[in-house]
């Protein structure tokens, strides 16, 4: 039975169809028809190769089975395709066999800290991918579901593809094909497409109003800009920011730049993924007291060894005069090092620093941090961040929330709110350079 598709999908297809593209985004915003659409590409191609393996994945296998399976069985029946004589599904293996011998592979593609390289995936391979709501997932997971692309695929005269589905939403999917974090547009490479839909594209006339109806009357403007309009650079509304005191307009400037003759503080934070650090200076001179953080460094899955070499590479020459500050913590021993060297102590060997260079108080509590951060915020003369450099510890700034008690809420490393790895850097930064300040103030205010 012959599926309608609306204009955009039959754009997407034709790419999908391509012998250039490897990689399709499709969406934009909520009942565009994504996961219909990826649903009827998929079907399409189990039957149109034989013996062909083809992976669904999403973020968890329980939301896949209990949104996007529902979907591709519909599909299999608006296709004329029926359970038991066109395909079985295996609710215990998560696989569908089609009468042909090609095969449908369910996959959860969550990052779990105990499998960072996602050897669940197994050595299996797959002729091509559909993932759906890919903005729950990592960049790492597309990247390792892309090198599996290789079952049959020269049997079949085919090349590589993978199709995306997905809302706008911060994080890589948004800095792979719409902006970076500079807010500059994705100039995409030959192989990548995205095609933005709206729900007025879906071709579902009754369901679009419908449709459009519900999303008029939602109540959060982020999500209606997001899921109604399709608008990438809506912004969550934070509902307990941590730094409350923060203001873009007074605190973020393209001023605060490298100074080469002023010592360079890094700050250290010692998450892996990413591996954070922030570059500040901290000086007094005729004009007053100055705070400028002008650089920032992520490493995705980094190693102190990646980190102090990126260091090394563009600020070599400076480091003898420079100081080190950050995560308390990292001044534990490893046991997988030689002498049990911490962190610390490894970060000094590479950089070639002195013990003197490094300022390591005591983490501070969050509630105390909140306190000294907002009121340096709102009382020091010159603090700021330069959102051309720094772009993601000014995201940080504007949205990490905390919860009831002051405490930062790092429960989910897939929302944007809780990834308050460059903020900590701040916090460090505050707590090891700038609280003599604020203690001296809050006396004289008082």
């Amino acid at each position: 039975m012959p599926i309608e598709l609306s204009l955009k999908q039959s754009i997407a297809w034709e790419h999908l169809e391509d012998r250039v593209t490897t990689e399709v985004g499709y969406g934009g915003a909520a009942g565009g028809g994504k996961s219909y659409f990826g649903c009827v590409w998929h079907v399409y191609r189990r039957m149109t190769y034989p013996e062909s393996r083809g992976l669904i994945g999403r973020a968890k296998l329980s939301a896949l089975r209990e949104s996007t399976l529902v979907t591709l069985f519909k599909v299999c029946s608006d296709m004329g395709y029926k359970s038991g004589e066109h395909f079985k599904y295996n609710g215990q293996d998560h696989t569908i066999l089609w009468a042909n011998g090609s095969k449908t592979i369910l996959k959860d593609l969550f990052l779990y800290p105990s499998d960072p390289d996602f050897t669940s995936l197994g050595s299996t391979e797959y002729t091509d991918a559909f993932i759906d709501e890919a903005t729950e997932i990592t960049e790492r997971a597309f990247d390792i579901v892309n090198s599996r692309l290789r079952w049959k695929i020269s049997d079949f005269g085919l090349i590589p593809k993978t199709l995306i589905t997905c809302n706008p939403s911060p994080g890589w999917v948004k800095n792979r094909y719409i902006v970076d974090d500079k807010r500059n547009p994705i100039v995409l490479k030959p192989y990548q497409k995205f095609v933005q839909a709206l729900v007025t594209d879906n071709p579902d006339v009754n369901f679009k109003a419908l449709y459009i109806e519900q999303l008029e009357k939602l109540t959060s403007d982020f999500d209606r800009q997001r899921l109604l309009h399709g608008d990438w650079e809506a912004e969550r509304e934070v509902l307990n920011r941590f730094a409350t005191q923060y203001d873009s307009t007074k605190h973020e400037s393209t001023k605060a730049v490298f100074r080469p003759q002023t010592p360079i503080i890094f700050i250290f934070d010692f998450n892996l993924n990413p591996f954070s650090a922030n570059l500040a200076h901290v000086w007094r001179d005729d004009k007053g007291e100055h705070c400028h953080v002008f650089a920032e460094i992520s490493i995705e899955a980094g190693s102190i060894d990646k980190m102090c070499t990126s260091i090394k590479d563009v600020y070599g020459r400076y480091i003898p005069n420079s100081l080190v500050t950050g995560d308390s913590m990292g001044k534990r021993r490893e046991l997988g090092q030689r002498d049990n060297a911490s962190n610390y102590q490894q970060i000094q060997r590479l950089l070639g620093m002195g013990s003197a260079q490094f300022k390591l108080p005591n983490n501070p509590t969050h509630e105390n941090s909140r306190a000294d951060t907002n009121y340096l915020l709102a009382h020091f003369p010159d603090f700021k961040i330069n959102p051309q450099t720094c772009p993601n510890t000014c995201r940080d700034m504007r949205v990490v929330q905390c919860d009831a008690f002051g405490s930062i809420i790092k429960k989910n490393r897939n929302d944007l709110t809780q990834q308050s790895d460059h903020l900590d850097n701040i916090r460090y930064l505050i707590n090891t350079f700038l609280k003599p300040w604020i203690a001296s103030h809050q006396k004289i205010r008082r």
